[in-house]
């Protein structure tokens, strides 16, 4: 039987989640192993850990036996009940709850003078960017439920229902468990893909308005392939992709490709959110310059992610000290597979092999014109996949 919204609103806004501490306290960490935690041991923040486990025992090789590995395991478990998850909504709501304190911290401790965060530097580490970038993308999924549960007594109890009738639109990673968020991941994934051949031809509509002299076959003699993956061939050199993008050939900002190029974009990007076919839909009726702006605002956050991916070292590593929870986001955000048939070795090779390509972006090229590349490149390693 489910509780009284009314007394887990009261246990949720008035049970301390941490202990007083002066504003120089406030940074924290989110760790692969332990989730999230304080920096400071003054401060004791609910721990909030990774249902993956520990980054350390996920060294995953691309050919393991995916019934031998206990993290595939767990990310093919089979779905709990209805009746499990409607018992289990409140303990999601104040997991929702502890990642919002912690989304708060975060925000105040990067606006706090002289604060030192782990990484040595004076700028938000990875994992913190990472995890508010990914709690704002599932608030807009968990917001009305969650609300409508904690603020209306007794009728709130409706929004549980229907959550958990459609948890895929309405729930957060906070209430599902590790096989769901994998299943889901690769629905989504399932979903951008189909647009990728629609990419493909607004891409070269584009270029042939721009330069008539430029075509597939001239791009791929000028590529050498050193290996493949789930994504697509992996180029020694990107610089004749990178190339396509230039200022004479309409492609070098998202902000000037034609509208129905930039809903093509955006329909194969992580803009849309649950129902995706909805969502898709409503497209039509957004400016397309507010749409080429939240597309180059998430082509932004992957430049910044890669960067930091890449000065950590994780392409060097095969990304084995990631979380599978990292690696599902990472894949997915990028637009690399993520579907269920791939073993999570497979997809560490994925996230490998782009690091190592977009670390061959020279520092001096013009960011709108990677950011618009960096949009493409999926869809591009797909299409030379599919035509080999």
């Amino acid at each position: 039987m489910l509780r009284q919204p009314s007394l887990l609103a009261r246990r949720v806004l008035t049970r301390p989640l941490v202990r007083p501490a002066s504003r120089q306290q406030l940074p924290t960490i989110i760790s692969a192993e332990h989730g999230v935690r304080a920096i400071d041991p003054v401060v004791s923040v609910v721990p909030q850990t990774h249902f993956f486990g520990s980054a350390t025992a996920q060294t995953v090789s691309r050919n393991e036996s995916k019934s031998n590995d206990p993290e595939e395991e767990l990310l093919r478990q089979p779905f709990p009940s209805y009746f499990d998850q409607i018992k289990m909504f409140p303990v999601g709501v104040k997991k929702l709850w502890n990642d919002i304190k912690t989304y708060r911290y975060i925000q105040d401790a990067s606006s706090t003078k002289n604060i030192v965060w782990p990484n040595g530097g004076a700028q938000v580490p990875r994992r913190q960017r990472a995890f508010q970038r990914k709690l704002l993308k599932e608030l807009i999924n968990v917001a009305v439920p969650v609300v409508g549960y904690v603020v209306i007594p007794v009728a709130g109890n409706a929004f549980v229902v229907l959550a958990i009738a459609f948890p895929k639109v309405f729930l957060s990673w906070h209430f599902l468990t590790p096989s769901q968020s994998r299943s889901f991941a690769s629905d989504e994934y399932w979903f951008r893909i189909k647009y990728y051949r629609d990419l493909i031809d607004c891409l070269w509509s584009t270029i042939s308005a721009g330069r008539g002299n430029v075509n597939a076959e001239t791009i791929r003699g000028r590529l050498d392939v050193v290996d493949d993956d789930a994504a697509g061939p992996v180029y020694e050199d990107i610089s004749p992709l990178l190339d396509m993008f230039a200022s004479d050939s309409g492609l070098s900002d998202l902000h000037s490709l034609p509208d129905y190029h930039v809903l093509t974009v955006a329909r194969s990007s992580d803009l849309l959110r649950p129902p995706f076919a909805v969502s898709s839909f409503l497209l039509n009726f957004i400016p397309s310059s507010l749409t080429a702006a939240q597309v180059d605002k998430i082509a932004e956050s992957i430049v910044e992610d890669d960067e930091l991916l890449i000065l950590e070292g994780h392409e060097c590593n095969g990304c084995t000290s990631l979380t599978a929870e990292e690696v599902i986001d990472a894949c997915l955000v990028r637009g690399l597979p993520s579907e269920m048939a791939l073993s999570m070795g497979e997809m560490r090779q994925c996230l490998t092999n782009h690091l190592r390509m977009t670390r061959q972006i020279p520092p001096e090229a013009d960011k709108a014109q990677v950011r618009s590349f960096l949009m493409h490149l999926p869809a591009i390693r797909e299409s030379m996949k599919r035509e080999a």
